[in-house]
Formats: structure tokens, C-alpha cells, sequence
């Protein structure tokens, strides 16, 4: 690794605040309620209710049970729905997504008596999908990026063994899992808003539910700051794969490693009235970069059908966020865990290589989050987002000639984008949250879908999450 990429490979203070007035990440396990900097794991993208549960549920017995026995089931159902009235290359679509999404947690000192041990295991179905296209027929980086190319049913999404050492401090951590259940983890209201097209394919976390082999090593310095390394492999051919690989598989991708390195900062209500996050991540990819633009020729890759030019050997970049409740009702004077409040918060990603394959060279988010403004729906929140990318210059000139190739003319769009949304989390009951979100852009490309030889159309995008945790419903983990 060069000193640019150990440099790059710096620290995070990781993504949260609030974990009980919904504008925080959501919560996986018990233990991500008491220590605010635990990982969150695979439900990341997915925010969950965060309500106090309910006694005398159907299966609370057994769930008590289980647990006793070291047995933490997971069991939940997202219903993704996205539609694009007027923003992209091809408007008036819509997709839809149904994910089942079954695990659980065992503790092997409850079960074989091996202390601070633990395995983790989480399996997606996705048995039914509408229109998986839908991301190239919207075509930016903004709004396409975050709809879902799902073409398997069934995906591993986390297996891993998990070892606590030096009074749980340390934390060694081996298996298959997404390197953004632990790193990055996101700061706004609706997770699926803010979607990091830089660290999925440039720095190769790969989008969730996909599982890549991975190692990590956790450090807790106190029950805010974690310092965090780990390493991962990385198939750029992830949508054809299921998480069981021992490698490629038949997906036909290209393996390379992602190496992250982070410090994560992060306090909720029980420890201070005005809670913040602080974040530093970096990361280095040593996966050949091709160049988006020149062939080995020197020439475009749009007229000349020789091979790109190999460009370098590996890609590095950074990510840094913050976030910080600026404002309580009740002037922080009160131990209300859900008060009314105002959190802002930033984040900028970057990659230090002009030349990468992705193209996208900067990302930005910024945004408020107001949680509980109606004090009978404490654990409701509203934010309002504010979104910005840019492609390299040589990402552009290609777009700017394969759209001329294709009978397209003048290509429209500069390198940057913009977007603003709205967004809510509704929490319905302790184990029922619905997120609706719109979304407006200025500046669309055609990143994802290049040669229509359409301009793309700055426009509205909208959303919907709805999302179930069974297991908090039936009472079968239903202890936050």
C-alpha cells in the first residue's frame, strides 16, 4: 500500500445520533441500543421503529426462551416502490421490490459456553420484482443509483463469526457480510435518499444485500469512539451473484479488495442532551482501473473498439461526515430519549484518482432531520435533503460522444448534479415504519445508460419504504 493510500485509508466517526427519536441508524440487536457505536449489520438501509415493544405478543414466551438459550431470531419484510413521473431518460416508470430477510444471532457462551463469541447469519428472498430496469431508464447518478437490480431470489447477505475480546473492547470479526453494515454507516432520515455511488462501485463496498468475503477489526476506546480496519474482496459483477461464492462463481466478475480504515465518534440521548457524530473513513481498492474514456490507442472508446486503456492499480478516496442535534424543545433540560429536536448534518465522499472506471469523482449529502414534532408521534421524523455529485471530466467527455454517436446531438448536462427531497419516517407501531419520500433534480445524466441518445430530464422522483419486523411483532426479539 503507497503512503497516499495509507494517508487515504484514515478513520470515520460513524453514523448515527438519536437511536430512539428516529433520526438515527436503526437498530440491529440489543447491543446497538447500549453502545451507540456496535455495527449495525445488514438492516442498515432499512430504518426501523424504534418504540418501546409491547408486552403479551403471540410468541413472546418462546422469544424469551430463545433468547435465554442465545438464540436472537430476525425475521422482516421490505416492500421497496419507486417511480420517476418526470426526471430521466425514459420517464413514467416505476419499480417494485419485495424483500424477506431471515437470520439470527447466536451466542455461543449462551450455547456452547465460548465467551464473547458469536455468529451471525442473515438470508434474503426476494420473490417478486417489478421492473429491474428501472435505474437505466432513469440513467443519473442521484436518482437511478439507488434503484435496486436485484435478479436472484435468494442472496446470502451476512455469515460471520464474531469474537469479543479485552472486556468486549475488541472486536475481530471474519466472514461474508457488506462492508457498509460497519463502515460509512448513512446520516439521513431515509437511508435509500443518500445512496454512495462511490463507495458501492468505486470503492467496492457493493450495494447491499450483496455479501463479499471480508475481515474486520473493531477497537472501542470508549462507548462513543471505535476505531475500526478491515479488508474485503469485491465483485464488480454483484447483481449476478448470491452470496455463496467461494469466489467469482459464474457471475463472470472481477475479484479485487477494498482495504478501509476508520475512527467513529458517536453519542445518542442517554449520554449527552445535544448528541453528534463525527466520521472519517478511507479506503483503497487495488482492482485494475479502466479508463472511461481512452482506449489503449489513446483514442475514444466511443469510435475505437479497442480495449480501454488500463490506467492504474487501484483507486484510493476518503469520506467524512458529521452530524449534530442543534436544537431541543425542551433546551436539553429534560431525560426525554425521544424529545422534540432538530439534527443537521454533512458528509462529502472524494476518490483521488481522476481516471477511476466509475466515473463519479465527489458525492455530497447535506440535510435536516426534525424527530417528534407532534409529541402524541414521538418517534416520527421529517427531514429535507440536500444532494450533489460530479464525474470526472474524462467520464463526461465520454458521455458527451456516446450520445453524439447514437444520434443524440448535443449532450445537455454538465458534470454536476443537484437534488432536493423530502422525506418522513412514519412509525406506525413498534414494528411497522413507512418512509415516503420526492425527490427533484437539476443537471440529470445519462451515467447509467450512456448510448440512448436521449438528454436526460431534470424532474421529480418519488419513493416508498414499507417496512415489518416480524420478529419485534410476533415477539420473538422484541427487546431494543
Amino acid at each position: 500500500m503507497t503512503i497516499r493510500t495509507a494517508l487515504g485509508c484514515a478513520l470515520m466517526i460513524a453514523a448515527a445520533g438519536p437511536t430512539l427519536a428516529g433520526e438515527a441508524g436503526p437498530v440491529a440487536d440489543t447491543m446497538a441500543t447500549e453502545y451507540p457505536n456496535e455495527k449495525i449489520g445488514p438492516r442498515v438501509l432499512n430504518v426501523e421503529p424504534n418504540v418501546p415493544p409491547a408486552s403479551g405478543k403471540l410468541l413472546e414466551e418462546q422469544g424469551k426462551w430463545l433468547n435465554d438459550h442465545g438464540v436472537s431470531p430476525h425475521l422482516s419484510m421490505t416492500e421497496i416502490y419507486l417511480r420517476n413521473p418526470s426526471v430521466g431518460l425514459d420517464t413514467g416508470n416505476h419499480e417494485a421490490l419485495t424483500l424477506f430477510a431471515i437470520g439470527a444471532d447466536f451466542n455461543l457462551d449462551k450455547l456452547v459456553g465460548l465467551p464473547g463469541g458469536t455468529i451471525h447469519f442473515e438470508q434474503l428472498y426476494v420473490p417478486w420484482t417489478s421492473n429491474l430496469t428501472y435505474g437505466g431508464q432513469v440513467g443519473d447518478v442521484i436518482a437511478g443509483k439507488p434503484g435496486p437490480y436485484i435478479p436472484r431470489v435468494s442472496h446470502l447477505t451476512l455469515f460471520t463469526y464474531e469474537q469479543k475480546l479485552m472486556d468486549d473492547k475488541l472486536a475481530i470479526e471474519v466472514g461474508k457480510s457488506n462492508a457498509g453494515n460497519y463502515f460509512a454507516l448513512p446520516l439521513c432520515n431515509v437511508p435509500l435518499g443518500c445512496v454512495n455511488a462511490i463507495l458501492q462501485d468505486t470503492a467496492g463496498f457493493n450495494p447491499p444485500p450483496y455479501a463479499n468475503w471480508g475481515a474486520r477489526v473493531g477497537y472501542d476506546f470508549s462507548s462513543a469512539l471505535r476505531a475500526q480496519v478491515g479488508a474485503w474482496r469485491s465483485n464488480n459483477a454483484y447483481p449476478f451473484t448470491n452470496g455463496w461464492e467461494r469466489d467469482a462463481g459464474d457471475s463472470g466478475g472481477t475479484l479485487s479488495t477494498v482495504y478501509l480504515a476508520n475512527l467513529a465518534y458517536r453519542t445518542d440521548y442517554r449520554m449527552e442532551a445535544y448528541p453528534q457524530t463525527l466520521e472519517v473513513l478511507g479506503f483503497h481498492n487495488n482492482g485494475q482501473q479502466t479508463d472511461p474514456y481512452y482506449t489503449v490507442n489513446g483514442t475514444s472508446k466511443v469510435t475505437d473498439p479497442s480495449a480501454a486503456a488500463d490506467t492504474s492499480k487501484g483507486v484510493s478516496g476518503f469520506y467524512l461526515g458529521a452530524k449534530k442535534t442543534v436544537w431541543r424543545q425542551d433546551g436539553g433540560k429534560t431525560n426525554d430519549l425521544a424529545p422534540t429536536a432538530v439534527a443537521a448534518y454533512a458528509n462529502l465522499t472524494h476518490t483521488l484518482d481522476e481516471d477511476t472506471t466509475n466515473g463519479v469523482g465527489t458525492q455530497g449529502n447535506a440535510g435536516l432531520i426534525l424527530s417528534a414534532p407532534f409529541r402524541s408521534r414521538p418517534f416520527d421524523s421529517y427531514s429535507v435533503n440536500v444532494n450533489w455529485a460530479q464525474l470526472t471530466s474524462r467520464e463526461q467527455r465520454f458521455l458527451e460522444e456516446a450520445h453524439a454517436a447514437t444520434g443524440g446531438g448535443n449532450y445537455n448536462p454538465g458534470r454536476n448534479e443537484y437534488a432536493v427531497s423530502l422525506d418522513a419516517n412514519f412509525i406506525l407501531t413498534d414494528s411497522i415504519v413507512v418512509s415516503p419520500f420526492v425527490l427533484r433534480t437539476w443537471g440529470a445524466n445519462s451515467w447509467l445508460n450512456p448510448y440512448t441518445g436521449v438528454n436526460p430530464r431534470d424532474g421529480y422522483a418519488a419513493g416508498l419504504l414499507f417496512h415489518v419486523q416480524f420478529d419485534e411483532m410476533l415477539g420473538l426479539n422484541s427487546h431494543h
